[in-house]
């Protein structure tokens, strides 16, 4: 009975890990950052159970809560001021990766300005067939370019190169389609 029992666990553990996978892959372009992070834990948590490190019962624990975060879309890094607004957190996610070893100080504050001023950029952009419509798109690339060379740039002092600027830009355009 209790072989049958491990055999259970592993199982569904295997079955919640496997439909996490596939949820993260599908799911992927919507805010790389945040599945990017979850897919490398389901990995780790699978190669650990393989290596027999953990237990099948800590093997269907982990999968689990991985799968309850993904599914809630719970970020654990995100600053409190981005928590209800999904669009901001997926930008946070992007330019923090963009902006990884340019500003230390105050940084969590300095992207999560930038995230919101994102978010009201294209907000302020937005119209009924946004992505059919080459006006709003350009206006919404000019003005994120415009934020970024003036604030951040100018204003705040980072450094940053138009191909580093362009590059933030293709990023945020896709999470923003996605």
């Amino acid at each position: 009975l209790a072989e049958y029992d491990v055999k259970t666990n592993a199982a569904k553990a295997d079955a919640i890990a496997n439909a996490t996978k596939k949820v993260i892959t599908e799911k992927m372009e919507e805010d790389p950052a945040f599945y990017e992070k979850f897919s490398k834990l389901i990995q780790d948590v699978i190669e650990e159970f393989r290596l027999r490190r953990i237990s099948d019962m800590e093997y269907l624990k982990r999968a689990s809560e991985i799968r309850n975060k993904v599914v809630t879309r719970q970020h654990d890094d995100v600053p409190d001021r981005l928590k209800d607004n999904d669009e901001a957190m997926a930008f946070y996610g992007v330019l923090k990766d963009c902006f990884d070893g340019k500003k230390k100080d105050g940084a969590d504050v300095f992207l999560t300005d930038i995230a919101v001023a994102t978010q009201e950029i294209f907000n302020r952009n937005w119209k009924v067939h946004f992505w059919d419509d080459d006006d709003a798109k350009n206006a919404t690339v000019d003005d994120i370019e415009d934020y970024l060379l003036d604030e951040i740039r100018d204003r705040a002092g980072v450094s940053l190169t138009y191909d580093e600027i362009d590059e933030m830009i293709e990023k945020i355009m896709n999470v923003a389609r996605a």
